[in-house]
């Protein structure tokens, strides 16, 4: 997961000739001691490339892909089971009502790619099995209480990507799942989204809505019982 200062180097040099570390780490939205700390300990994270990438106008997974480590990584549609996992239930649920009433829906109106529950989501909707989360704690190895704070946020990358192998899901997928890529930066379509809601029958929209909304009253509970207890 990790790029070493040799490998990093001979890509800056090819591709940001001429271009100071201290440009392309303020650009990039990081300070230029924190990629200098990064090389000097040979633990440059996937995310600096990314974020310089797109700084160069590059198309980071092209980029990444250019270091042996990641030359496996291949532009790719979501699997069909992931994509609501992208889907937050208040956009789902308004996005079916407007199907009901035969109303247009568009990518915006589905809300953003990424918000708090999408880890989570991501980690349930691709498990082929029941097992997933018990591969990534003995894999990782991270415990139960670790696993579930992380869901929390954006998903740890080598997590995700053990994830993608054992749900035998596009492995890029994983880059979008840990919040390093979007979609289109992916392969998806611009309207992934759109289109798998469309092709959902009404059934499965409707059991997947009732799902949705009993996991956000759980939640809204679960923070209720807890303010309730702190007063």
């Amino acid at each position: 997961m990790i790029l070493t200062k040799s490998d990093v180097e001979q890509w800056l040099d090819s591709v940001a000739p001429g271009i100071g570390l201290t440009v392309l780490s303020k650009q990039a939205g990081f300070s230029r001691i924190r990629i200098i700390q990064q090389l000097a300990g040979d633990r440059v994270p996937v995310e600096t490339i990314i974020k310089v990438a797109r700084v160069l106008g590059l198309n980071p997974l092209d980029q990444l892909r250019s270091f042996p480590d990641y030359e496996y990584l291949k532009p790719s549609s979501p699997a069909r089971r992931e994509v609501s996992a992208f889907i937050q239930w208040e956009h789902l649920l308004r996005a079916s009502a407007a199907l009901e009433f035969g109303e247009t829906i568009t990518e915006s109106s589905l809300g953003p790619i990424h918000f708090g529950e999408t880890s989570r989501q991501w980690i349930d909707c691709i498990d082929p099995d029941g097992g997933l989360r018990k591969h990534l704690q003995a894999a990782g190895p991270i415990s139960n209480p670790g696993l579930s704070k992380m869901l929390n946020g954006p998903l740890r990358l080598d997590l995700a990507l053990l994830a993608a192998q054992y749900a035998d899901i596009p492995t890029v997928s994983a880059l979008v799942a840990a919040h390093l890529l979007i979609p289109s930066e992916a392969g998806w379509a611009g309207d992934e989204r759109v289109q798998w809601l469309h092709e959902l029958g009404r059934v499965e929209r409707l059991q997947l809505v009732e799902t949705r909304i009993h996991a956000a009253l759980v939640r809204e509970q679960r923070t209720q019982d807890f303010i309730n207890h702190l007063g």
